[in-house]
């Protein structure tokens, strides 16, 4: 029956049926207490539906075995819902009938706080919403809760993928249940046959406090059992955040004098607290100072004082103070022979002063010179706002802030290239609206890239100053004058509560190290090539593609989609150099650069020996070491053809197995 006749023979009521039908479908979706949807983990979603980004039936997940993965999914109410929980079974790969382990899928809601004030210096434009308002970023406790009608609940879903488990295709369902309905949304999840490096590569600190044990945990007693076991809770939520160095306080080293003047030091505190944090297993440096402090001014004092300190007279039994210029000298070469003798001095990070400016540069280094005098073998390390102290034998370390980072940017890659080490540093306040940061208010994708920003521009470290600064009486209600940046965590009676913004940081620090994959590989193929592949830079792929989040210091993306594309660009690159025949290419200038119809771009390329290798189709000569080049000039791209950019495609060729490379450039007529 052709398809005129076949609707010529429908009953003539089925027609009048149709918008019964439709509305009856849309009626019986209307009546759903609630709805479920994925959306993108980089994005805040808004309680009362502010900005809220499309969404998606499934909630399509990928990574590689060791990492965690985080998803986002919402639930749009229709009518107040009571007893609401989260739930998923067995991720599953029905393919080769083997399920993941259980266990593995962590499940909350996510809670919002009060904001009063955006964060200060910050225009509109960079602001996600202005204030007043309630903003998400934490990872509620309660399995269990009550939610509104007519308002919008997101649930966050972190995935722990185990390191040994098969790649594959896994699936299963979110079920969210309540007392007036359930409804599920599949969950896939995509695992590449890749392993999450176990070496931390990138050194990442964030400053935590344990003054508010008392108020917050409800401890007393500093130094009990309690104490170190809430201390334990900490250190194990820094290492699954990929944290791996720590502070120990040198008030933690117990200090008295004999009646004949000699100085003893008792380090028992300071070796149990860094004990803890060894104890992890993935913790790799010890972070410790500062002995000096500013002048009366404060920050803006352009003097540098040794702090004075407390310690016993044991002929008197009282406690006196000295000033730090009868301790030091004493206290410095017994810390450091301690390190030595722990096997810790390597691993050692020592602070001179926190946040020299270029107005009290000066005294800076004067007091550096001066703790290196008593403790040479100790590394230092400061967060810094100035380049000067670049210029002397000063610092070993140097933690710029972002925007100086970005301001100094040459004088700070000339000094890491005298074999000095490179960091940089947030915070939340006076910062420059152009850099990301870790604000409540501002996209929570920022706190992603500022990893990205690591690998792209070498600094190979990141501090902050507040893991869990909880200076408000409430941090739930009251978020501070940086507008959170204060903390990453959130305080219960029994350990801290993970924030959005730290999970993120946490995937960051992953990305970075997929870098350092690709960056290995290569690296590793050109050690086995000899002189003539000296040309190879290891690191210009991994940077090729990060510069597509992250172009330069003054601009990055907000887009979830340009990251996860980026991010799939790396696992595409470590295949392509596993299959066969192998291969590797490298551009000058890098891709994706600005040229001009006039332009040359020099094309270098190892293959295996013995392939075929041709270049837009144009096949190029391969030597006995499988080295082959080429250089496109001239007019060589047509306007009128390639009107929005140009490819050149690598098409190798070796027996019966085959690839294609291609590697794009953006063209300026």
């Amino acid at each position: 029956m052709n398809r005129r006749n076949f609707f010529y023979n429908i009953p003539a009521i089925f027609f009048l049926l149709i918008p019964f039908l439709l509305h009856t479908a849309h009626s019986q979706l209307s009546a759903q207490p609630f709805e479920l949807m994925a959306v993108s983990d980089l994005v805040r979603i808004f309680e009362d539906g502010y900005n809220l980004p499309p969404g998606k039936d499934t909630l399509k997940l990928f990574g590689i075995r060791g990492e965690v993965i985080s998803g986002q999914g919402i639930i749009r109410t229709r009518k107040n819902l009571t007893n609401v929980t989260l739930k998923t079974g067995e991720l599953n790969d029905f393919s080769k009938g083997i399920p993941l382990p259980s266990g593995i899928v962590q499940l909350n809601f996510v809670g919002s706080v009060p904001i009063m004030k955006n964060t200060p210096n910050q225009p509109d434009r960079v602001l996600i919403r202005k204030t007043p308002a309630r903003f998400p970023d934490f990872l509620m406790p309660e399995m269990e809760i009550d939610v509104p009608g007519k308002t919008i609940k997101a649930f966050w879903i972190s995935i722990s993928i185990p390191e040994e488990c098969l790649a594959g295709d896994y699936e299963s369902l979110i079920r969210v249940k309540c007392d007036q309905g359930e409804r599920s949304l599949p969950l896939q999840l995509k695992v590449y046959p890749f392993n999450l490096p176990k070496e931390r590569h990138l050194k990442v600190t964030e400053w935590y406090t344990t003054d508010h044990f008392k108020k917050f945990h409800d401890i007393d007693e500093k130094y009990s059992e309690k104490w170190f076991n809430m201390l334990r809770r900490y250190a194990d939520n820094m290492v699954q955040h990929r944290q791996n160095v720590f502070q120990v306080p040198m008030s933690s080293i117990g200090i008295s004098q004999s009646g004949d003047g000699t100085f003893l030091f008792d380090f028992t505190r300071f070796d149990q607290i860094a004990q803890v944090f060894w104890d992890t297993g993935k913790m790799d440096f010890l972070e410790t100072g500062e002995l000096a402090r500013f002048g009366d001014k404060g920050w803006s004092d352009t003097e540098i004082h040794l702090r004075s300190f407390e310690l016993t007279d044991l002929k008197s039994g009282q406690k006196i103070t000295l000033p730090g210029d009868g301790v030091i000298p004493h206290l410095l070469p017994a810390f450091e022979n301690h390190l030595k003798e722990k096997g810790w001095l390597s691993k050692a990070l020592f602070h001179i002063k926190d946040e020299p400016s270029l107005h009290n540069a000066i005294a800076w280094a004067e007091m550096s010179r001066y703790m290196h005098r008593y403790a040479p073998d100790l590394r230092r390390i400061d967060a810094i706002e100035t380049s000067y102290i670049l210029d002397e034998d000063i610092l070993e370390i140097a933690v710029p802030k972002l925007d100086a980072f970005r301001s100094w940017h040459p004088s700070f890659e000339e000094w890491a290239d005298r074999g000095n080490e490179l960091w940089f540093y947030t915070v939340g306040i006076y910062q420059g609206s152009l850099l990301p940061n870790k604000t409540i208010d501002v996209p929570l994708i920022d706190a992603r890239l500022l990893h990205w920003l690591n690998y792209r521009f070498d600094a190979t470290g990141y501090l902050h100053w507040g893991w869990n600064q909880w200076y408000t009486s409430d941090p739930f209600i009251e978020i501070g004058e940086h507008v959170g940046d204060g903390w990453h965590v959130y305080p219960s009676k029994d350990g801290v509560i993970n924030s959005l913004r730290w999970e993120q940081m946490r995937n960051g620090i992953q990305d970075y190290e997929y870098f350092v994959m690709l960056e290995d590989k290569i690296g590793h193929l050109k050690d086995s090539l000899g002189a003539s592949f000296d040309w190879i830079d290891p690191k210009q792929r991994g940077k090729e593609i990060a510069a597509q989040v992250v172009p330069d210091l003054k601009e990055h993306t907000h887009d979830p989609d340009l990251l996860y594309k980026a991010k799939r660009e790396v696992l595409k690159e470590l295949f392509l150099l596993e299959a066969s025949p192998k291969t590797y290419v490298q551009t000058d200038p890098w891709v994706n650069s600005e040229i001009t119809n006039h332009s040359s771009v020099a094309v270098y390329g190892w293959a295996e020996p013995g392939s075929r290798v041709d270049i837009n189709g144009t096949e190029i000569p391969v030597d006995e070491r499988g080295l082959f080049l080429e250089q496109f000039g001239g007019d060589f791209i047509d306007p009128t053809k390639i009107p929005l950019g140009y490819q050149i495609r690598i098409r190798v060729v070796k027996g019966i197995d085959s690839k294609e490379i291609i590697r794009p450039f953006r063209v300026e007529y």
